[in-house]
C-alpha cells in the first residue's frame, strides 16, 4: 500500500491546514441548508409531512451503516485519495437531489455517504497531519463546520426567495470541489518528497484486538451518538417549533443561523481546553447545563422572542462543544491514526445509528400530540442519559491499553 508523506514543509503546513479546513466546511453544509426550506421541497414534490424528517435521517442513517468502512479504505488506498473520492460522492449527491422526488433521495443517500466517511476522516486527518497538534486543528475544522453551517442555515431561506431552492442547493456542490483540488495539489506534494515519518503517522501498526470489545469505545460512541441525536433533532425541527411560536419563517431561519454561529468564538478554543485537560467531567457537565437550559428557555419562546433567542444561543454553545468534545476525544483516546479511524469509526457507527432515531422520534411524538413539549422534555431525558454516559469517559486513559 502507498502511503503520503506526512506534511513537514511550511507550503505543506499551510496545504494541510487549507484542507482540514475545507473537510470541516463539507461536514454539514449540505444537510443544514435543507431545513429552513423543508416547506419549499414539500411544495414542489408534494411530499407527505411525515417524511420531512427523513431528509435528516437517511444521512445520519449513513453515517452508522459507512463509518465502520472508512479504516478499511484507508488502509487499503490511503488517507488523501480516499479523501477526494468520498467528496466526489458529496458534490454528483448534492448536485443531483434538486430534480425529482427520486433524485432527492438517491442525492441524499449520497450526501449522507459522503459526510458519514469525512466524519470519520477528519480526526483521521487531524492525527496523520498534525499528531503533535490535536486541539488546535480539530479546533479549526469545528470552527468551519460551524461557519458553514450558520451561513447555510442561516440564509437559505432567504436566498431560495431570490433565487431558487434548486439552484441554491446546486452551488453548494462549489466547496467539496474546491476541497478536491486542495487535496490533489497536497496529495501531488507528498509524490516529491520522502520524509522520515515519525512513528505517531504510521499507518501500519494494526490495532490490538477488536474495537467493538472496548468497553471505552463504547462510551466515546454512546456520547457521539447522543450529542448528535440532540443536535440533528433540534437541527431539523427548531424552525417548526419557533414558527409554532409565532415566528415568521424567515426570522425562524435567521435563529437556526444564530445557533449555528454563535459558538463560531469558542470553536477554537475548546478542543485545545479539551486537549489539555486530564478529566472532561468539568466539560461534560457544561455541556449539560447548557443543553438544559437551553431546552428550559424554548419552551418558554412563546411568551417572548427573547426567550427564543437565549435557546439558540445555549443550544448553540452546548451542541458546538459537544461535537468538540467528541471528535477531540477519539484523537485523544488513541495513539495512532489506524487507532484513530478504527475508534472513529465505531464509535460514529453505533452513534449515529442510534441519532437517526431522534429526528423520527420527534416528528412521531409531535404527530402523537400536536405540540412540542413533550417533544423537548424528551430532548431533556435524553441529555441526562448523555451527560451519564460522557462522565465514563474518565475512566481510562486510552481505548486499546497497552
Amino acid at each position: 500500500m502507498r502511503e503520503e508523506t506526512p506534511v513537514t514543509n511550511r507550503q505543506k503546513v499551510f496545504l494541510g491546514a487549507l484542507l482540514i479546513f475545507l473537510v470541516g466546511a463539507n461536514m454539514r453544509t449540505a444537510i443544514t441548508i435543507v431545513p429552513p426550506i423543508l416547506t419549499n421541497i414539500q411544495n414542489t414534490f408534494s411530499m407527505p409531512e411525515w417524511f420531512l424528517g427523513s431528509l435528516t435521517t437517511i444521512p445520519l442513517i449513513c453515517f452508522g451503516i459507512l463509518s465502520p468502512t472508512v479504516t478499511y479504505f484507508i488502509k487499503r488506498f490511503g488517507i488523501l485519495p480516499v479523501t477526494i473520492v468520498d467528496l466526489l460522492l458529496l458534490t454528483v449527491g448534492n448536485f443531483i437531489r434538486v430534480y425529482s422526488f427520486t433524485s432527492l433521495i438517491c442525492g441524499t443517500i449520497l450526501i449522507g455517504g459522503g459526510i458519514a466517511m469525512l466524519n470519520v476522516l477528519a480526526p483521521t486527518l487531524v492525527s496523520y497531519l498534525f499528531p503533535m497538534k490535536i486541539g488546535t486543528y480539530t479546533g479549526m475544522y469545528v470552527f468551519a463546520l460551524s461557519l458553514s453551517s450558520s451561513v447555510s442555515a442561516g440564509f437559505s431561506a432567504v436566498i431560495s426567495h431570490l433565487i431558487t431552492w434548486q439552484t441554491m442547493i446546486q452551488f453548494v456542490s462549489v466547496i467539496p470541489v474546491i476541497t478536491i483540488v486542495v487535496a490533489l495539489v497536497l496529495r501531488s506534494s507528498g509524490k516529491k518528497t520522502t520524509v522520515k515519518k515519525a512513528k505517531r503517522n504510521s499507518l501500519n501498526p494494526e490495532v490490538q484486538g477488536s474495537v467493538w470489545k472496548r468497553p471505552l469505545a463504547w462510551a466515546l460512541g454512546g456520547f457521539m451518538g447522543l450529542q448528535s441525536l440532540l443536535f440533528y433533532s433540534i437541527l431539523t425541527w427548531l424552525p417548526p417549533i419557533l414558527m409554532a411560536s409565532g415566528i415568521n419563517q424567515n426570522t425562524a431561519g435567521y435563529l437556526l443561523g444564530l445557533l449555528q454561529l454563535v459558538a463560531l468564538p469558542i470553536s477554537f478554543v475548546v478542543p485545545r481546553i479539551i486537549s489539555s485537560v486530564a478529566k472532561q467531567s468539568i466539560m461534560i457537565w457544561t455541556i449539560s447545563g447548557l443543553f438544559i437550559v437551553g431546552l428550559g428557555s424554548l419552551m418558554l419562546a412563546g411568551q417572548s422572542f427573547w426567550f427564543a433567542v437565549i435557546a439558540c444561543i445555549l443550544l448553540g454553545l452546548s451542541t458546538n462543544i459537544a461535537f468538540s468534545e467528541a471528535m477531540t476525544l477519539f484523537s485523544l483516546k488513541t495513539r495512532t491514526p489506524n487507532e484513530t479511524a478504527s475508534v472513529s469509526g465505531m464509535g460514529q457507527s453505533f452513534g449515529y445509528l442510534l441519532a437517526a432515531t431522534g429526528p423520527m422520534i420527534c416528528g412521531w411524538m409531535h404527530g402523537l400530540t400536536t405540540n412540542w413539549f413533550a417533544v423537548l422534555i424528551f430532548l431533556l431525558l435524553v441529555t441526562f442519559v448523555m451527560t451519564f454516559v460522557g462522565l465514563l469517559v474518565d475512566r481510562e486513559e486510552y481505548v486499546f491499553e497497552k
